[in-house]
């Protein structure tokens, strides 16, 4: 068996009394007593409740428990949050019901962003302007030398002499012929 700690101890009682508060209120005696048994083992032995594709395996929970017929709706809503409660405690990553979409940020007015920008000091750096006042989305700063402008029809370095027979020859000869890389 396990080493108990004193977390553990204390977590095992908080599950019980969950138990005897939210899912004795809607089930059985008998499903009570094969449920509570089930998640204090989760905690004894640093388990995560069974998950499939993220998701709580309900059943999987109902078949390690006895209760197949017995899981309602119902105690399902109530036995999420001492399932979801578990995870936290183990640090696993919560189940996919749990994550909730966040609420989309209102943007302020732009008269609100030059005003605060005046007011506080901003570590940012300071974004470009298009001609219509507009913030230009800026590219990641590219490292090495600017490119070289394209030129539409450029000036060959040497005449064709010879054409390569495939493709391949041919590129190389023409991009030799071109100076391009």
């Amino acid at each position: 068996m396990p080493k108990q700690d004193i977390a553990s101890s204390q977590f095992q009682r908080k599950i019980s009394e969950f138990c005897e508060v939210r899912i004795a209120p809607v089930t059985s005696r008998r499903v009570l007593e094969n449920i509570k048994p089930y998640l204090i083992s989760l905690v004894i032995y640093r388990k995560s409740p069974p998950l499939l594709n993220g998701r709580i395996n309900w059943t999987a929970i109902a078949d390690a428990c006895g209760i197949d017929d017995e899981l309602t709706v119902e105690l399902k809503k109530q036995l999420r949050p001492g399932l979801d409660a578990i995870i936290r405690w183990l640090g696993a990553p919560a189940a996919l019901e749990d994550l909730r979409p966040s609420k989309p940020k209102i943007k302020p007015a732009k008269t609100d962003i030059r005003a605060r920008g005046s007011t506080t000091l901003s570590t940012r750096k300071p974004r470009r302007r298009g001609s219509e006042g507009a913030p230009v989305q800026a590219a990641s700063a590219q490292r090495g030398p600017q490119p070289k402008p394209i030129r539409e029809f450029p000036e060959p370095l040497f005449e064709a002499t010879d054409d390569p027979a495939t493709f391949q020859d041919a590129l190389v000869y023409h991009m030799r012929r071109f100076g391009d890389s």
